[in-house]
């Protein structure tokens, strides 16, 4: 019997005072399937440090956004290509990997 599966297509809050809002969303929809998954996309948040080419540190959500990684026991699929997904086209670019494939170990 083939074992049914879905595809969450994900766009993360891009401006600040909407990423509490998406993160939330995020843990409430995700806690409830029961079925294995896949999340992809732009999720608009950095985990951590090592994802930005410049020192300024993780985003104020990644804890949040890594806690919630953690707690729905998701895999963060490693990416192969370029290192960053991100960049703001300017002279000396920030980048950042914000875009990312999750899957729950079912």
């Amino acid at each position: 019997m083939k074992q049914k599966w879905d595809f969450i297509n994900v766009y993360g809050a891009a401006h600040e005072e909407n990423k509490l809002e998406f993160l939330t969303e995020l843990a409430r929809v995700c806690s409830g399937i029961t079925i294995p998954y896949m999340l992809g996309s732009d999720f608009n948040i950095i985990r951590y440090a090592s994802e930005k080419n410049k020192d300024s540190g993780v985003h104020r959500h990644a804890g949040l956004f890594n806690s919630i990684i953690s707690t729905l026991d998701l895999l963060d699929i490693h990416m192969i290509g370029e290192k960053f997904t991100w960049s703001n086209n300017h002279s000396d670019p920030t980048l950042e990997i914000l875009d990312r494939v999750l899957v729950n170990k079912d």
